[in-house]
């Protein structure tokens, strides 16, 4: 009895592991949260009940298919990476291909009738992002293929799912758009060190990403020179949003701190300072625009930028 369950325990971890990555797409789903958030116009939370249910069904679905759909079509370049190979249940032999592809459809169908029965246009939303989610890793496009479409379209996927979590909660305007824009543009970088990571193991499988087509030179340069834009697009947020209220104020100078505490401790070649305080500081800046637009559902009045330059 107990090593049936024990077998039983053992689908469900691979599954949620080896198959959707579960943290990837717990990650990710964070991401579409924030959209989510930011498209509440009230703090009703009775009236987005059913809303947030919608959210949390199919952002799971999507976000499965997205990651079981790029490990169907990796098995051959997976087999041959022991980091990627733990991680791609098709290409361990623990999943079969069969039903990689039964679940893949089951992924698709759930967010496509669970959206249609709740609002025409997230319909419609959800599918542009299923499609523009399939199509990193599904021939004849596979833009994953692709040199630089590759990190493009990771731009472009970031920037619909908060499109997607604000659509749901019904409310889209500049601080979506903005935030959208810069965890667009975020997840290119993140891309991009990932190239950097597997490229040897792409090299020698053959699979042409962009570090690989470009070179680890020009990767790396590249990967400086997003950083550097993605910290540009933290502007306006910070500008706007992060120093409205003097709670706000606090969690990016306390954020700050923090990150620069924690990079400190970082030792890696690639610049920990460069690279790692973007990556922690943009979280805080994140943060801080969510918790400047719960402010207002509160009705709290702002204290403004000059108000806060006139205290220092």
């Amino acid at each position: 009895m107990s090593n049936k369950i024990g077998k039983k325990e053992n689908i469900v971890l691979v599954f949620l592991k080896e198959f959707i990555r579960v943290r990837g797409v717990v990650n990710w789903s964070a991401i579409s949260f924030i959209g989510f958030i930011l498209g509440m116009s009230s703090l009703d939370f009775s009236s987005y009940m059913v809303p947030l249910l919608v959210f949390i069904i199919s952002t799971f679905c999507i976000l499965s298919f997205t990651f079981a759909i790029n490990n169907f079509f990796d098995v051959d370049s997976d087999r041959e990476n022991p980091r990627k190979r733990q991680i791609n249940a098709i290409a361990s032999g623990k999943i079969s291909k069969q039903t990689g592809v039964f679940l893949n459809i089951t992924f698709i169908v759930i967010p496509l009738v669970v959206s249609i029965f709740f609002k025409l246009e997230v319909f419609l939303i959800c599918a542009l992002v299923l499609a523009w989610m399939g199509i990193y890793s599904v021939p004849p496009l596979r833009l994953k293929g692709r040199p630089g479409m590759d990190v493009l379209w990771h731009f472009f996927g970031f920037f619909l799912l908060v499109m997607w979590g604000s659509s749901i909660s019904g409310s889209i305007g500049l601080i979506n758009f903005l935030v959208a824009i810069s965890l667009g543009i975020f997840s290119c970088t993140a891309q991009i060190w990932n190239h950097i990571l597997d490229y040897s193991f792409d090299k020698s499988s053959g699979t042409t990403t962009f570090a690989v087509w470009a070179g680890l030179d020009i990767a790396k340069t590249t990967l400086k020179i997003l950083v550097i834009i993605h910290m540009i697009f933290l502007i306006p947020l910070i500008l706007l949003y992060s120093l409205s209220y003097y709670s706000t104020i606090a969690l990016l100078i306390g954020g700050a701190t923090i990150s620069l505490l924690a990079v400190r401790r970082k030792k890696e070649v690639l610049g920990s300072a460069f690279y790692y305080f973007p990556v922690l500081f943009s979280g805080v800046v994140y943060l801080s625009v969510v918790l400047h637009h719960i402010n207002v559902l509160l009705g709290e009045s702002p204290i403004g930028l000059l108000s806060f330059v006139g205290i220092l």
